[in-house]
């Protein structure tokens, strides 16, 4: 690569990571209940990103490539760095107290009983705080009875501690005839390897129960908007007129703006997730004009025009 086209180079690469960094940051998930499986799939791809960005920002300082940031797209990076650094911090608290809370679990096994005995653990050592953990001796029986249940011709699922054996597997795992298995409370792992959310996830078995119970609720409503109105004319004596009503009844309306307020939030993380399409999209194309140049100069470097 010749003295010339390397600074032009580096510049386009690093133009279309600093897009593709930009795009990440424009689409972090919301900071609310709920969407810890998210949150966590962000960090790992923003760690990605940063990872790929940094050492091309160190390359272009040797070229004497100056690195500038659009005054609109600061803020956007500056936010999302904060995101990043508090929910790192949180997330490295959660695995703290997991791994402190399964030292307490070992600690009352061993108190209990000796290696072969019946050991019943209390139910404060298997649920501590917000994270559950599974002791030894319940990891130990849950193997037993995953290995009995399965047939000797098949290979036998092991179970890892802390997760769980779904009988009915999901979608994607009935696809690919393979155990799904997951942590609990999170996706399963072949769903999570796949970066694809899961059907058996808390998150996604709780969206099903709203959108039930949104559905039995807006029949409700709309079977107590039927009314009846009496109408009371002078010219006739007491004349009775029954007008079925079909007008929205002033109980739906909660239920008309949470379904709104919803759909809303669904289209609204659907185009941020294409705006940062469009941006990958529009950093591939640079990355293309890059391999472009390095090809043109090579087939110079040969005597081809």
């Amino acid at each position: 690569m010749s003295a010339n086209c390397a600074p032009r180079l580096s510049q386009l690469q690093i133009a279309a990571a600093s897009a593709i960094l930009v795009a990440e940051a424009r689409c972090f998930p919301e900071d609310r209940e709920g969407m810890q499986e998210e949150k966590t799939m962000w960090l790992r791809r923003w760690e990605e990103k940063t990872a790929t960005l940094m050492p091309l920002v160190e390359r272009g300082k040797e070229l004497g490539i100056t690195v500038r940031v659009d005054a609109a797209e600061a803020p956007i990076l500056a936010e999302a760095d904060n995101v990043y650094e508090r929910w790192t911090a949180e997330e490295a608290e959660v695995h703290a107290r997991a791994e402190q809370d399964v030292q307490m679990g070992d600690e009352n096994a061993q108190e209990t009983g000796g290696p072969g005995a019946s050991i019943t653990v209390p139910a404060a050592t298997e649920k501590m705080s917000h994270v559950e953990v599974v002791s030894r001796p319940v990891r130990k029986r849950l193997r037993q009875t995953v290995a009995e249940s399965e047939d000797e011709d098949e290979p036998k699922i092991v179970v890892p501690p802390g997760s769980i054996l779904h009988k009915v597997p999901c979608m994607r795992c009935t696809v690919k005839k393979t155990a799904c298995i997951r942590p609990i409370g999170q996706t399963c792992n072949g769903c999570a390897r796949m970066k694809q959310g899961c059907e058996k996830s808390t998150m996604a078995v709780g969206k099903k129960a709203q959108a039930g119970t949104s559905v039995v609720r807006a029949s409700k409503t709309a079977k107590a908007s039927s009314s009846k109105r009496v109408v009371d004319d002078d010219d006739d004596d007491n004349e009775v007129e029954v007008v079925e009503s079909h007008t929205h009844a002033k109980g739906k309306a909660p239920v008309r703006s949470w379904l709104n307020a919803k759909v809303a939030a669904d289209l609204s993380q659907s185009l941020r997730l294409l705006c940062a399409e469009a941006a990958e999209s529009q950093a591939t194309y640079l990355r293309l004009q890059v391999r472009i140049n390095q090809l043109a100069e090579a087939l110079e470097k040969i005597g081809v025009e």
